[in-house]
């Protein structure tokens, strides 16, 4: 056991040591986007599904005892929510990608991904049978000429990208690639995790103005529950047919005790939040955010901002200054990023103070002046 050890005083001497930390200060690195996961409201609907009968564990698999009524009824709302033919449930989005990539995509097949795709999904694509084409993120032109490889090869392709993408809060660029993927006869695996709640109509995702324009016929989405959403679990959109093979086919799926019932039916709450007026008011009150976050730090504009630092240690250095100062702030390193691009990673809230936002800036260029001295 002693080569573990070592291998965890190599992550200590780069500065990759992880250690788990419970929340402390103000949440600037929480992917609590809309404020909701704490909700009164969110609260209320757990204690009165409790005192109603409703299960907290469900016992069981979904192909056998453990699908109930809460996971049906999700679903047959979901679907409606998201313009789908049907959806399918899953306990995280990690469990998401992982039965998506290994079930759909054959031996015959090409998945072509973005070079900053979620690991979820990248372990989900080298998990799978299928060749795969690693493209510089967000290449329009290096997608075409991947896609124009994949079609020389045979077989169906998989386009596979990030909405809003999580360490650098940047967008892909959706209406291209659908383009493309009309072209090339492929299909486009939109993972929604950082856009579902915060953007589209009433907060149904970037893609889901291609959904409206063009159904799922080539499209699926997957929405992560646990960000915006402020609850668990992973929403997989599409056509019918895609739907049932995942049941039928996906390992993740048929072989996971099935997520809690109260799991369920809070998702189907918050969405229900999330498509009214508070949820309409809290994508506005996040929106102002964003606009002040951008001016004070650059970035994308979205509620993802990354300050780079370059270092790991020094990144773990500053992270640790904010914490002190009483702003929750994490160190983000290798592997999650690129070597060489270590990072804070600034996580808006639209619950956070415009006041704390600017402290943090303040802060932020002390320590760009301190280095540069």
């Amino acid at each position: 056991m002693d080569r573990f050890s070592e291998k965890l005083d190599v992550l200590k001497k780069k500065g990759r040591f992880r250690t788990l930390d419970c929340p402390k200060g103000i949440d600037l690195s929480s992917n609590d986007y809309l404020g909701l996961s704490a909700h009164p409201a969110l609260r209320a609907a757990a204690i009165s599904f409790l005192q109603m009968g409703g299960d907290i564990g469900s016992a069981g698999s979904r192909l056998l005892r453990g699908h109930t009524q809460t996971h049906e009824q999700l679903e047959e709302f979901s679907a409606r929510f998201f313009a789908a033919e049907k959806t399918l449930f899953f306990s995280c989005g990690f469990q998401a990608n992982m039965a998506l990539f290994t079930a759909l995509p054959g031996r015959h097949d090409t998945v072509i991904f973005d070079a900053y795709i979620h690991a979820s999904a990248r372990d989900g694509v080298q998990a799978g049978h299928a060749q795969h084409i690693r493209v510089p993120h967000n290449d329009v032109q290096a997608y075409e000429e991947a896609l124009r490889r994949a079609a020389m090869r045979g077989g169906q392709i998989w386009i596979a990208v990030e909405s809003v993408y999580s360490m650098d809060g940047d967008k892909a660029p959706l209406e291209e690639l659908y383009a493309l993927a009309v072209q090339y006869d492929a299909v486009l695996v939109v993972d929604e995790a950082h856009a579902t709640g915060v953007f589209g109509t009433g907060g149904r995702g970037r893609a889901f103005a291609l959904v409206q324009r063009h159904g799922y016929e080539r499209i699926i989405t997957l929405h992560t529950c646990g960000k915006a959403v402020g609850v668990a679990g992973g929403l997989v959109c599409g056509r019918a047919e895609i739907i049932d093979y995942l049941v039928n086919a996906a390992r993740p799926f048929i072989y996971s005790t099935a997520p809690m019932p109260l799991q369920a039916f809070l998702v189907q709450k918050s969405l229900e939040l999330i498509d009214g007026d508070e949820g309409r008011i809290r994508r506005e009150e996040l929106q102002n955010l964003c606009v002040l976050a951008q001016k004070l730090f650059g970035g994308a504009g979205t509620q993802i901002i990354p300050l780079l630092v370059g270092d790991e240690i020094h990144a773990v250095n500053i992270a640790q200054k904010m914490q002190q100062s009483g702003y929750d702030i994490r160190a983000i390193r290798p592997p999650s990023v690129p070597e060489g691009t270590a990072r804070l990673r600034l996580s808006l809230s639209a619950k956070l103070d415009i006041e704390a936002l600017k402290k943090v800036s303040e802060l932020w260029q002390g320590f760009i002046l301190e280095r540069a001295a």
